[in-house]
């Protein structure tokens, strides 16, 4: 979702992924923000986003270099984007 104060308007996805999940702002959500004057749109694309999150705790001393650490990579691609990176 993305408010946009000047115009007053909120845009949120509406879109069905590759594995079936569904992104949509609940009617309800919808219904309260309509009643306090916002101006709504729906669309079926949006930001996607690709991460990796790093757990890395040890530094490891190779070639004396100190900032070479061992720990957990995880990376998740986001399913809007059919859950899959654009490149490596």
């Amino acid at each position: 979702m993305y408010m946009q104060l000047v115009p007053n308007e909120v845009v949120y996805e509406n879109v069905t992924v590759v594995d079936g999940e569904v992104f949509e702002l609940s009617g309800e959500a919808r219904e309260f923000l309509r009643r306090r004057g916002h101006r709504l749109t729906s669309t079926d694309s949006g930001a996607v986003c690709q991460f990796i999150v790093q757990d890395l705790l040890t530094p490891v001393a190779a070639a004396g270099d100190e900032n070479v650490f061992h720990g957990m990579l995880t990376a998740v691609s986001d399913p809007r984007k059919d859950g899959r990176p654009a490149g490596m």
